[in-house]
């Protein structure tokens, strides 16, 4: 069945503010009823330290972002934000399980869409910064709270930006992907390489971004019995982040795959995180 494209101009009242957004009616998969894919038209200030791991020429205005706002959202108090790198090109809905979760710990969530395993690393990095700086324009966002979210090699861009931009982001919620600053011993796995070939596990960063990261940010690494990028995940905490001294805890649930965490291990997450 063909469909059209149809853009959507909605205007929402917060406090005394009347936001903008410009939201797309076409879908890849059905949204949550919450949930719009917009572009988030609002011109942002980018953060004073850059990394050479993302790309910070990206125009967000012609970008579009899934966004989710939690019921009782208001803005007479801060919110956290979780920023979601989905392993598909397109994101439109919440994993299953998370909703209730979000809702109860008060977290607005957006993905930015095009974000996929397909897009290069760089630009995948700073697709997520602007839809966490764009999302503090628009919303009361707690600072120590804005979380970098994925699954795969989404997972493995959370990882990244922990990294190169803890400064913005605070913790991590790694699903069966991750990377580290270098390599680590390979004890679990027998697979190094992506499903491209390339290197598994390492992202390229300064010294000076590296102790930023073990200061400032806590990292969440989850994997499973049945997930196929375990050995790397469980190498990359042990002789990485564990070695090393990182905030950071494994998550290594039976019986789950490669695949999103379910509610009751994003609880476990968000306590170690926001603790």
């Amino acid at each position: 069945m063909n469909r059209k494209k149809q853009l959507i101009s909605t205007r929402v009242v917060l406090g005394a503010a009347t936001v903008v957004f410009i939201c797309s009616a076409q879908f890849s998969k059905p949204a949550s009823a919450a949930g719009k894919v917009c572009r988030l038209d609002a011109q942002v200030s980018l953060p004073q330290r850059r990394s050479q791991h993302i790309d910070y020429s990206i125009d967000a205005k012609q970008e579009s972002f899934y966004v989710w706002v939690p019921p009782a959202y208001n803005s007479s108090e801060n919110f956290g934000l979780i920023v979601y790198i989905s392993s598909m090109e397109q994101w439109t809905t919440l994993p299953p399980g998370w909703e209730s979760v979000l809702a109860s710990r008060k977290f607005l969530f957006v993905s930015p869409q095009a974000a996929g395993n397909s897009c290069n690393q760089s630009r995948r990095c700073g697709l997520a910064l602007m839809a966490a700086l764009e999302m503090q324009r628009y919303y009361k966002i707690d600072a120590r709270r804005i979380f970098a979210a994925g699954v795969s090699g989404g997972a493995r861009a959370a990882s990244d930006l922990g990294f190169c931009q803890a400064d913005v982001f605070r913790g991590t919620i790694q699903d069966c992907g991750s990377n580290f600053y270098r390599k680590v011993a390979m004890k679990e796995s027998n697979n190094w390489v992506d499903s491209n070939g390339n290197p598994y596990g390492v992202v390229e960063t300064s010294p000076y971004e590296v102790q930023q990261a073990k200061t400032t940010t806590r990292f969440c690494l989850i994997t499973g019995s049945g997930d196929f990028r375990r050995g790397n995940v469980r190498d990359i905490y042990n002789d990485g982040f564990a070695r090393e001294g990182f905030m950071a805890r494994l998550f290594d649930i039976t019986g789950m795959g490669h695949q999103d965490c379910d509610g009751t291990t994003l609880e476990r997450a968000l306590d170690f995180l926001t603790r």
